[in-house]
């Protein structure tokens, strides 16, 4: 059962940790039952090569009364030593224990249901796209393509590829649901070399070596794991243990009865309300670390997972562990694994919530994002904050509201939209133009309004049907990309509908923005719309118009951006023919007053509101120095760019 192990594993580093500011994970390992289907297939030449390999491990009876199995080893990753353990009886049930660093993750399936216990023992059933994998990664844990009736997949050969090492034959195989993955099959001794899975932008390759004769089967001992693209996220894995038909106690496979007790109200049992500043369309809340001061954290349904930034976790005594990459908005970077005694969220009356023992990531978020807000931040409040609590998020009143799950119930007059969760973000389905359906990721750490992913601008030609648009520079963590911004006609979520929302057309190549599986990522410029109340456990928005509902998507009407950085600001970047770069503004010259008043004096958010909502014909005088030498004045007239 290395096999099931290595395509479980492989699986779980792709849906690796978060993505940070727009996007989105945790490491999981999925299972559920696969039913027989009819598109079941093999053809001829595929079929020879899957003989020969029954043949070489042990004969095809040897495999088809092995029905259970369970499975022992060791785990290297991220500079980091663990374990792996895996229980499976065919054709439905599956569970395993992951153990890396400070982190420890659950996942199983009885037969019925399809569960996860993520690092800080939250409990969470699987369903949409995640449920897809996870009956594929089940079917493939199982080897039911091994079956005389291909357990319902087709099995086809795709031809021979040869590098320094050998020749290969190479089959693809699809199951009944998910997606399909390619095994490679040394020509010379018959085996597997190698197993190919992609789950969305990411590709993940299991090379496979050590045979030995366990169990009564030839088996792989050794596997080594390879995320494409993210080679700090190399894994090794050694088998030290294998058991074929053992009893295995059906309480493996079933959901935990335990339920994660980590979170309190600090007033009662809630629901606790607390401000927020609402700036540069992101919510800004104040939190404490292990008893520490307050710090500015930014919320996020966009983060799979709560994230320390690693210049105040060094400054605060929060040690880290490993190394690693996470995908961010537009590409990966690095991060690192820790633990935290508390966070604790108090508002100015003593009311608010703690949550204790909790395993976070460290990343270093302020290169990536202090230049565009102004100013540090301390993290992220991802899924493990937000999963804790059923979550309104109250734009017009700046208020944070956190219910508790177990006695909650909507009283509002909005509308309840089905919601399903990715890699703990959540996903709903929305249109464009009242054409372009998809599922979008709900993503409080965007201040788009929607950014449409690279794969589905292409698949509808979205840029070549777009009308006036401007090219811009977007940020988050991994860095910044460019894209283009454009009106369209008409957005419609969940009952509701707007005229002229502007849409992001992503240019990112990597990272959260360049997802295949989801359609885009839908911000705050149309959350903002709406008081919105998140409950992840019975997978329900409730959106309820607010005061800004009706109000048209706004863009500069000056057509620059300023950064801050090192004390100093800069342009970042200028739009051909806007405002500002008629008046004669260039990238990087440095900004010192506007309108007579030092630059420093202003608020981002001041900004914001100048150039968005100023009215058009107003004029404003920008003092710049270029290359730190030649000062001078220049004058911008606001006009409405799009």
């Amino acid at each position: 059962m290395a096999t099931a192990l290595s395509s479980t594993l492989a699986e779980a580093f792709m849906r690796n940790f978060p993505r940070v500011i727009r996007a989105p994970a945790v490491l999981v390992l999925a299972v559920l039952f696969m039913p027989l289907d009819v598109r079941a297939s093999i053809t001829p030449e595929a079929r020879a090569l899957v003989e020969r390999y029954l043949a070489v491990v042990g004969g095809g009876e040897a495999f088809l009364k092995e029905r259970t199995a369970r499975v022992k080893g060791t785990l290297s990753a991220f500079g980091l030593s663990g374990s792996l353990e895996q229980w499976t009886v065919r054709p439905d049930r599956s569970a395993s224990i992951t153990t890396i660093g400070p982190f420890t993750l659950r996942e199983g399936h009885d037969g019925a249901v399809a569960w996860k216990v993520d690092q800080n023992g939250k409990f969470a059933r699987r369903d949409g796209k995640d449920l897809e994998d996870a009956k594929a990664s089940t079917w493939f844990a199982n080897e039911m393509w091994l079956l005389p009736d291909q357990g319902g997949g087709s099995v086809t050969l795709v031809g021979t590829e040869e590098d320094s090492a050998g020749i290969y034959d190479v089959l693809q195989i699809e199951p009944p649901v998910g997606r399909t993955r390619r095994v490679w099959f040394s020509s010379r001794s018959g085996l597997i070399d190698r197993e190919v899975a992609k789950r969305d932008v990411h590709s993940a390759t299991s090379r496979q070596s050590d045979y030995r004769r366990t169990a009564g089967r030839l088996r792989a001992h050794r596997t080594v794991v390879e995320v494409e693209g993210m080679p700090l996220n190399t894994a090794t894995i050694v088998i030290d243990s294998v058991w074929a038909n053992p009893e295995i106690d059906p309480a493996v496979f079933s959901p935990p009865r335990e339920v994660v007790a980590d979170r309190r109200f600090l007033r009662g049992n809630g629901p606790a309300r607390l401000p927020f500043v609402y700036a540069s369309r992101h919510v800004w809340l104040k939190a404490s670390l292990n008893g520490g001061p307050p710090e500015d954290f930014i919320l996020d349904t966009g983060a799979s997972i709560t994230v320390i930034d690693s210049a105040y976790a060094a400054t605060h005594g929060i040690r880290s562990e490993g190394r690693l990459q996470a995908a961010g908005a537009g590409a990966t970077g690095g991060a690192a694994l820790s633990s935290i005694d508390s966070l604790r969220m108090e508002g100015p009356d003593g009311d608010g919530v703690a949550i204790g023992g909790q395993k976070v990531a460290v990343l270093s978020l302020n290169p990536f994002l202090e230049p565009f807000f102004w100013r540090r931040v301390a993290g992220v409040l991802g899924y493990d904050f937000i999963s804790r609590f059923v979550m309104e998020l109250d734009y017009d009143g700046a208020t944070l509201v956190l219910h508790d799950p177990k006695t909650f119930q909507y009283a509002g007059v909005g509308k309840s939209v089905p919601m399903t969760m990715t890699g703990n973000i959540p996903v709903v389905k929305a249109r464009i133009d009242g054409q372009y359906e998809g599922e979008f990721r709900l993503d409080v750490g965007s201040g788009a309004t929607v950014d449409l992913h690279g794969p589905f601008v292409k698949r509808h030609a979205l840029t070549e049907k777009a009308g006036r648009r401007f090219e811009v520079v977007g940020g988050g963590f991994g860095g910044t990309f460019t894209s283009s911004v454009t009106r369209m006609k008409k957005m419609e979520i969940g009952g509701f509908s707007w005229s002229d929302p502007i849409v992001i057309l992503s240019g990112a190549e990597t990272g959260g923005l360049a997802s295949e599986d989801y359609a885009g990522n839908i911000g705050n410029q149309l959350l903002e719309r709406f008081k919105c109340t998140f409950d992840y456990e019975r997978r329900i928005v409730h959106l309820e118009p607010g005061s800004r509902f009706q109000r048209r998507d706004r863009f500069s009407q000056a057509g620059f951006q300023l950064g801050r950085l090192e004390g100093r600001v800069r342009a970042m970047q200028v739009i051909p023919g806007s405002p500002a770069g008629k008046a004669g503004l260039r990238v990087n010259d440095e900004v010192l007053a506007l309108d007579g008043r030092a630059i420093q004096s202003y608020e981002v958010e001041d900004l914001r509101r100048m150039f968005e909502e100023g009215r058009p014909g107003t004029k404003h005088v920008l003092q710049i120095a270029r290359e730190g030498k030649k000062r001078k004045k220049l004058k911008l007239t606001l006009e409405e760019m799009l």
